[in-house]
């Protein structure tokens, strides 16, 4: 055995349970990554675990505090909190130690020159008293570890860099399956000289690095995605320039400010990093980010033909920006791929009508024989209304309820404020770029008394 406080955490849900594409039950947790996607699930307890290839050689990372009076680790401790630092994926998780607090805050980045994106976890030491602090490297939950192995200041899980502290270790710890490597650190067995590398053939080795941190200082860490060498300290943007970055990027969004305490640029950032799906898609291009939508699409995700053509059909009704079908975002432009995407989606009438609305985009593309072609098919699709995409709890949920009480569109135009709760009564509500199929909309709602003034 490995050895761990664990005590089924992946049971705990924080915020939203993240789920892999192919809709399995996935991390409970929050993810965070960067503009580019996510790296890494973040459950209540500050575990962090990459996000990686499926393939189950996944790992975690912990971190345990050794005090003068015992040994401390977030899994089990009933003094943990954890909150979120505004819309950014920046978390903030709070464990009492010795009469203060041990402050672990959580982000990602993307490194400086080539060393890539990385998950980065910055330590504080608000207690009285020097602790020391031991990063863990277990197998995950259906992963495994074969070989592990300590290369300065990174703990390497076959072959690759599983994390990197910022200053050079004072102990180490590495075992196997019939090791323990939580009796090992706390019972003071780890060793001042960097240990040979284990190997174990049921993928059970586990590892920790333990350094010194000085009251009121703190140290860094970082799970890297790419073979990051240098100090993460040195080369990661602190967390105010992240957050900072999040905020300018989401100025191009939508925005809707409603009562209840909704925050949908929170939403919005998760939207961002949640796993492709038709119904994302369409939040996407709905909430003012239609490139980062038309890159799904040509992604790919797995899942239902028919879904994607209707995400398709989303994206050019809301948009209706050719530029995102012709440019090569990721991979061939979706314009070189409709034919495909139309054949997969079937001969239903969702897929019809999901063609029909095709057919502007044809014309804007100077094929006029495929917009004529595509305008037919939809006048045979049945003139019942199509069911929405189906939509996971989650972000794309969220804000497509959300929308729905926004603004629906009808046969004569777009209804404003069509399901509208209780609590939303006389208080304000402002809503600024929202797209849909005739524009984009803005409008306010002011209260005069009892009179609403739009």
């Amino acid at each position: 055995m490995t050895g761990s406080p664990r005590t089924g955490l992946t049971s705990r849900l924080a915020f939203w349970r993240v789920r892999p594409a192919d809709g399995s039950p996935g991390l409970a947790g929050t993810r965070v990554g960067t503009w580019d996607g996510p790296l890494a699930v973040v459950d209540s307890r500050a575990t962090v675990q990459p996000l990686g290839d499926g393939d189950g050689n996944g790992w975690q990372v912990e971190w345990w505090i050794g005090a003068d009076d015992r040994w401390y680790a977030p899994e089990v401790e009933a003094a943990v909190r954890q909150v979120r630092l505004g819309a950014a994926p920046v978390l903030e998780t709070r464990m009492r130690v010795s009469g203060g607090d041990i402050v672990a805050t959580t982000w990602a980045a993307q490194a400086d020159g080539s060393a890539g994106p990385a998950v980065v976890v910055e330590l504080a030491n608000e207690t009285p008293v020097p602790v020391a602090v031991a990063v863990t490297v277990q197998a995950s939950a259906g992963g495994w570890i074969r070989r592990l192995s300590v290369d300065g200041r990174r703990l390497m899980a076959d072959g690759a860099a599983a994390v990197v502290v910022d200053r050079d270790p004072g102990r180490f710890s590495l075992v196997d399956a019939g090791g323990d490597l939580w009796a090992e650190v706390t019972g003071g067995r780890a060793v001042e000289q960097a240990p040979d590398p284990v190997r174990c053939r049921i993928g059970a080795a586990a590892g920790a690095l333990v350094v010194p941190l000085p009251h009121r200082t703190a140290l860094r860490f970082a799970v890297p995605a790419g073979d990051l060498v240098d100090n993460p300290s040195a080369v990661l943007p602190a967390v105010e320039r992240v957050v900072a970055a999040w905020a300018s990027r989401l100025e191009m969004a939508a925005t809707a400010d409603v009562p209840e305490g909704f925050d949908a640029q929170r939403a919005l950032v998760d939207l961002l990093l949640a796993e492709p799906s038709a119904s994302v898609v369409v939040e996407l291009a709905r909430w003012g980010f239609g490139e980062e939508a038309a890159q799904r699409l040509q992604s790919g995700w797995p899942g239902s033909g028919a879904d994607r053509l209707r995400a398709v059909a989303a994206l050019w009704d809301l948009t209706r920006d050719p530029a995102l079908f012709t440019r090569a975002l990721v991979g061939v432009p979706l314009a070189d791929g409709l034919d495909g995407i139309i054949r997969a989606g079937g001969d239903g009438s969702e897929a019809r009508r999901a063609v029909g609305a095709l057919a502007g985009l044809f014309e804007s593309l100077g094929d006029h024989t495929a917009a004529a072609d595509a305008a037919s098919l939809g006048e045979m699709a049945s003139p019942v209304e199509d069911a929405p995409l189906a939509v996971d709890a989650g972000p794309a949920a969220e804000l497509r309820m959300l929308a729905d009480r926004l603004v629906r569109r009808t046969t004569d135009g777009l209804d404003l404020l069509v399901d509208v709760p209780d609590a939303w009564l006389g208080q304000p509500v402002e809503v600024l770029g929202l797209a849909t199929p005739v524009g984009r909309l803005g409008f306010a709602v002011r209260w005069h008394g009892e009179r609403p003034a739009l």
